[in-house]
Order: C-alpha cells, then structure tokens, then sequence
C-alpha cells in the first residue's frame, strides 16, 4: 500500500517536497537530546535520575524518527503501524518527566505506590495502541491518518502532557520554599527547562493534528516548532551540568559537553537546505557558543573559590578540634586541681571554726579576729572552687540531675531563713512572700535547685550595699509555671551588662566597686543547671544603680 501522489524519498527520509524547518527542526533537536541524554548517562549510569533522562531523550527520539517517517515516507503500512505510537511515546515522556523531577527533588526514588500510578496513567494508551480507539483508517490520498485518530486516544495522551505540566510545577513550587541556597536556582531552571518542553511539545501537537484532521490546515507543520522546546529543555539541562555540577558531572566532562554541542549545532551547516536553515543555526550556535564560554568561565572561577573555601574550611576544622582538645584538658586539669584545692580548704575551715567556737579552749582576743578573716577567705574560696568544678562537670558532660517531686516554695522559704542573717550582718533585709494559685510542686534535682538559688539571693547580698532583697514565689497555673522573683536594690546591671551577664567569667561592670571575690560563673552555672532541668533565669534591671530583678522559672508537676 503506497502513495501514489508522492515521490519515493531518498535514504528513506530526504525528500524536497516538505517544509523548510522539517529537518532543522526534527535532526538537531534529536542529536541534541540523544548527546546530552548519553552524555549524563554514561557520565554516571548508576544513577536513577541519569537514567531518567535518558529514557526522556529516548522517547522523544522515538517520537521524532516516526514522525520523519509519516512526513517523508509513502508505504502506507509502515505509516499506518507507525502512527499509534505518537501516543505511546507522548505518554511515556509526560510520565518519565514526573519521575524524573520526583528523582531530581528528592534525591531517591519513588515508592512502590507511586509506580503503580505511573504505570495505570499509562496502561490504556498502552492497550489501546493499535486499536481502532487509537487510529481506525488510513488516507491513501492524503498519506496520512489525521481523519482516522481517536478523539478520546488523543485527548487522553495529550491531557497526560498537561497533567504532567502542573503536577511538576507543584513539586517545584513546593520543594522551592522549603530549599535553601543554590539548589533553588536549580529548581527554577529545571522548572524553566522542563515546563517549557512539556507546554511547546504537548500543545503544538495536538493543536496541529487536531487542526489538520478537521481540515483546517493543510499539513501539521505547526507541530515542528514544538519540537524546540526539547532544545530548550537540554539548553537548561546544559547549564545546570556545568554551573552546579548536577548528574555528577565534573568541569571537564561539562565542557566537552558545551564543545560538543557547538560541533554538532555546527554541523548542521552541512545540509543546510536554503538560507531560512542556514540562519537559524547560525543564531544557535552563536547563543549556544556564547552562552557556554561565559558558564565555563563563571563554573571554573567558583571552582576556585569552593576548593579556597573548603581548604580555609579544613584548616579551620583542624584549628575547632584542637581547641576542643585543649578545652577538655582544661576541664579535666580544672576539675583535678579543685579536688586538690578542696580537701585542704575544707580541714582549714573546719578548724578554723572549732578554734572560733572554743573547742580547743579559749583564744587570746587579739587572734579572733585573724580566724575569722580565715575562715571567711577559705569560705569564699570553697565557693569559688565549687563553680569551677560545676563548670567543669557541665562542659565535660560529667553533671548528674536526680530529679524529685518537691514544694519549690517551702524550699525558697528556708532558704532565705538560712540566709536571713547574713543580710542582716551587711545591714539588709531579707524579705519572703509567696502567691500561688498551686501547691508549687516542680520535678527537679532538690540539691541544685537549692543551690540555684543560694546563689543568686547570695549574689544580691553581695551586691546590695544598703536596702532590702525581696524573694517572691509565684505561679501562673494557665500556662504551668512557678517563678522565683529575687528582686534587690542593689548595684544594678545596664543593658550591655544585661546582654553578657550569663556568660562565663562576665561580672557587671559596677561589681569590683562592691564585692572583688566574684567568678563570674556563679550566674552561668546557675543558668546552665536551670535549663537542663528544664527551666529558665532570667535577668532584668533599669540600670546602674536601680537594683536587679533574677527570675528563676521552672514548670509545674502535674
């Protein structure tokens, strides 16, 4: 079965009597797809998004070589047996191109589930191929089957190009606001890349077959500007391989990639067949050549910058791991030497309290006052070797919690019993007040807790010359909370202090004036303890000289 109203081609394709784009735009675009879908895949086969791509390349390939056979050929039979696999490979790019960007977003492959959904969207282009559903006649005439096509067959494997456009640009738009860095400017050209293929080619197709089977157009011609959008497509492709490297592609691979492209768009010169053809490839390959001189060189000059950035990057790892080396010796020499350091101080306090309190007999007057500055400095000298050793539990990871249920108020309350008369002997006073809503029940370590606050309502003696220090325990049931306010008069913190304060060896500026036998840890270990049980301190003040709020939160037990 011929057609008779036609020339035989030559070499199975060429013939003179066809548009002038037909084989610019069929030859190259399919030379193109085919070099860079290979070029990807043996780049790195083992690879499923290299793989992906290629099937894309092959597919459209498929499409391309029986669409030169239904535009040059004049056997009816093999035209007629070519014709239904339009559909069949249509419908294999749309759905491969899901995949593919499923792949590309998400670096792995998709699940059982989805596959099976691929696999149903395709299935009925699949059975209905070379059935009279898909194409039921052929026009010896006309040479062509565009009177015969299935309506729904075509609407269906057309619509799977447009499913295919939005389910895509909902992944990009998706994964694009979650992602960070350059792999948004991935997106957005895999985005513009892909898009733009699947709209060029689903749409001019259909509208020139369509179009041409109501006899509205001579010929499908307009379908041959569709087949652009696969140059534009691997035109972007291009640029993601040599700008960032995807498909695992190194520098030297990306620009014999761009080389080649430029040869082969080159080439084409070759059979050219009049100077519409001529044109056209010549502003492709000046674009084409332009456009990849200017990413090699943009590609090689961050090439340079990352392999700088990595090198300093190394180094400065280097650098961190020695500092933590050298931290964790200072740690554990820390920790030995306050263990040393205690032992004696504390024998030196225990007798220096014996002899005050007359166990060894009466003392002469004038040595009183000598063992009271002892026992005093090696009092402060325990506390100062406590910080330190609690630093170094906390910065080792060596602080143990034995968490409890307690009354947080019935503890701040003796607290500040104990501490009663030390206020006094510095000319303060010492107030407690509670108001609570709850029974004020937190699940905390009960030692460090305690010490929590020791420490702070030690702090605001310390630092209060003349006044009261106030100790208020609330709660606020609503959101389960219990707060320890310890409000003084004291020295005051501005808001530099205020931003440092919490930090290790940091004092307010204002303290030496005060009290010179501060740390500066007791505030940083009391808020390290606080937030490993699962609390908060807090530090507030309206300047030099109006006195400091601390608030210590912890949660309620239910």
């Amino acid at each position: 079965m011929e057609c008779y109203l036609f020339d035989e081609p030559t070499y199975f394709f060429f013939t003179s009597d066809l548009p002038q784009l037909l084989y610019y735009s069929h030859v190259p675009t399919t030379i193109i797809a085919l070099l860079v879908g290979l070029f990807v895949f043996f780049n790195a086969r083992h690879l499923l998004l290299n793989r992906l791509l290629l099937l894309i390349s092959l597919c459209f390939s498929g499409w391309t070589l029986i669409s030169l056979i239904a535009w040059t050929n004049i056997h009816g039979d093999l035209i007629l047996f070519t014709w239904p696999l339009f559909g069949v490979f249509q419908a294999l790019i749309s759905v491969f191109s899901i995949y593919f960007i499923y792949v590309f977003l998400n670096k792995r492959d998709v699940g059982f589930t989805l596959k099976l959904l691929f696999l149903a969207l395709l299935t009925p282009v699949l059975i209905f191929a070379h059935t009279d559903v898909s194409v039921s006649g052929f026009n010896l005439a006309a040479c062509d089957s565009f009177g015969y096509e299935g309506l729904a067959y075509k609407i269906y494997y057309t619509g799977l190009g447009f499913l295919a456009m939005g389910w895509i640009g909902a992944l990009l738009i998706a994964k694009y606001r979650k992602a960070e860095g350059s792999f948004r400017k991935q997106i957005v050209l895999m985005g513009i890349g892909i898009e733009s293929f699947l709209f060029s080619f689903s749409f001019f197709t259909f509208i020139a077959t369509y179009l041409t089977g109501l006899g509205i157009f001579p010929d499908s011609s307009l379908e041959l500007y569709g087949l652009f959008g696969m140059t534009i497509f691997m035109i972007f492709m291009s640029i993601l391989i040599v700008q960032f490297r995807a498909f695992n592609a190194g520098i030297t691979t990306s620009s014999a990639l761009i080389v080649a492209l430029v040869i082969l768009i080159g080439s084409q010169f070759t059979f050219a067949p009049n100077n519409t053809s001529k044109m056209l490839t010549a502003i492709t390959l000046i674009v084409t050549g332009v456009t990849g001189i200017l990413l090699i060189r943009s590609v090689k000059k961050e090439i340079a910058q990352r392999k700088e950035i990595e090198r300093l990057a190394q180094h400065l790892e280097q650098a961190n791991t020695r500092l933590k080396a050298l931290d964790k010796q200072k740690s554990e020499f820390v920790s030995i030497a306050s263990h040393q350091l205690r032992s004696p101080l504390t024998a030196v306090r225990g007798y220096a309290s014996l002899l005050l309190d007359g166990d060894y007999g009466p003392l002469p007057q004038n040595a009183i006052e000598p063992l009271q500055r002892i026992e005093k400095s090696s009092r402060l000298m325990t506390y100062a070797i406590e910080d330190y050793l609690n630093v170094s539990r906390i910065e080792s990871g060596n602080m143990r919690y034995k968490y409890s249920d307690f009354n947080l108020k019935d503890e701040v309350e003796h607290i500040c019993d104990d501490l009663r008369q030390d206020a006094i002997k510095n000319g303060l006073s010492l107030i407690f007040r509670s108001d609570l809503m709850s029974r004020g029940i937190i699940h905390a370590d009960l030692g460090k807790t305690v010490q929590i606050v020791q420490n702070l309502i030690h702090n605001s003696i310390k630092y209060t010359k003349e006044g009261s220090i106030k100790v208020l325990v609330r709660d606020d049931v609503v959101r389960k909370k219990i707060h320890v306010d310890i409000i003084d008069t004291g020295i005051g913190m501005n808001k530099e202090t205020l931003l440092t304060i919490f930090q290790k060896f940091e004092r307010a500026d204002n303290a030496n004036s005060v009290n010179v036998h501060g740390t500066g840890l007791g505030l940083y270990v009391a808020k390290m303890m606080t937030e490993a049980m699962g609390g908060e301190v807090k530090a507030a003040s309206d300047g030099d000289g109006k006195g400091s709020c601390f608030t210590i939160t912890f949660p309620l037990a239910l």
